[in-house]
C-alpha cells in the first residue's frame, strides 16, 4: 500500500522531519517520486513487492552509511514485515512500529522487542493480536503490551491512551474525523518526526519516546480539530490532518 508511506512521510516533514528516505520496493518508485518529491527514494529488490533477505542487506547498508535517526516500519508494508524484527536487532535504531510491523510482531511475541527502544501505535484490532485474545481490557492493554516488550505503547482511540512503566498518559484532542483509513499512517509520521528531534536536541531515545508519543497523539488531534472548524468531520480525510499541521504547530509554539 504505497499510499501508506506518503502518508507517513508528509506527515512526518509536516511536523518538523528535516530528511526522510522511503524505502520501497522497485515497483512503485516512480509513483512515491511523484508524490513525495522531498523524499530520498531508496529503490529495494523484491520478490513480486514482498521485501526479503536481499532487501534487509540493502537496508542494513543504506543505513550504514547514512546513518538515521529514527525508523518508522510497517505502514503499507504487507508481507513485507517479516524483516522488520531482524532489522531492528541488527541496526540499533530507534522506531516506531506501525499496521503491518503490528501484525509481524504480533506472530513472532512482543517480547521480541526488549531491548529496543520502540513506540508501538496499535488500534483495537491490532492490539487484540499483540495480546492474543479476542477481547481486551481497554484500560490495561496498552500497559500490558508495554510491560511485555519494554516498549512504549499506544493504543489509539476516542481518547488515545499512551504507556510507557509507570507513566500513562491519555488523550483529549481530535475528533471522531480521524476514524479513517489513513490517520493511522499520518500519526506514525508525526510521532517519528518529534522523536528524531528530541533525540537530535541531546535527549537519549529511551527517554524521549514516551514525550515523542505523546506530544505526537495530542498534535495529530489538535490539527484534525483545527479542520474541522472549516470542514465537517464526516468530510475529514488524513491529508486534510497534514495540511493542518503547520497552522497547528504555528498556533501551538507562538
Amino acid at each position: 500500500m504505497p499510499g501508506a508511506a506518503v502518508l507517513a512521510a508528509r506527515a512526518a516533514y509536516r511536523a518538523g522531519a528535516g530528511f526522510v528516505t522511503i524505502a520501497t520496493a522497485s515497483e512503485v518508485r516512480l509513483h512515491l517520486i511523484k508524490a513525495v518529491p522531498e523524499a530520498l527514494i531508496l529503490d529495494i529488490k523484491s520478490s513480486n513487492g514482498c521485501l526479503n533477505r536481499e532487501s534487509l542487506k540493502q537496508i542494513k547498508t543504506y543505513l550504514k552509511n547514512n546513518p538515521q535517526d529514527v525508523i518508522l516500519a510497517g505502514c503499507g508494508l504487507g508481507k513485507g514485515a517479516q524483516i522488520i524484527l531482524k532489522l531492528l536487532k541488527s541496526v540499533n535504531i530507534p522506531a516506531v512500529i506501525d499496521a503491518d510491523g503490528l501484525n509481524y510482531i504480533a506472530k513472532a511475541g512482543a517480547e521480541n522487542l526488549c531491548g529496543l527502544n520502540c513506540i508501538l501505535t496499535p488500534h483495537e484490532g491490532e492490539i487484540k493480536r499483540l495480546l492474543g485474545k479476542i477481547s481486551f481490557d481497554k484500560d490495561t492493554a496498552a500497559e500490558k503490551i508495554s510491560a511485555l516488550s519494554g516498549a512504549v505503547c499506544l493504543l489509539k482511540g476516542p481518547t488515545t491512551q499512551i504507556c510507557f512503566g509507570n507513566l500513562k498518559n491519555i488523550n483529549t484532542s481530535g475528533n471522531e474525523g480521524l476514524a479513517k483509513a489513513g490517520s493511522g499512517d499520518v500519526l506514525s509520521g508525526i510521532i517519528a518526526a518529534l522523536w528524531g528531534k528530541l533525540i537530535k536536541s541531546g535527549i537519549s531515545a529511551r527517554s524521549s519516546a514516551f514525550n515523542a508519543a505523546c506530544l505526537g497523539v495530542f498534535l495529530h488531534g489538535a490539527a484534525a480539530d483545527y479542520c474541522v472548524k472549516e470542514i465537517s468531520k464526516e468530510s475529514l480525510t488524513a491529508s486534510d490532518v497534514i495540511c493542518a499541521l503547520s497552522y497547528t504547530l504555528k498556533k501551538l509554539l507562538d
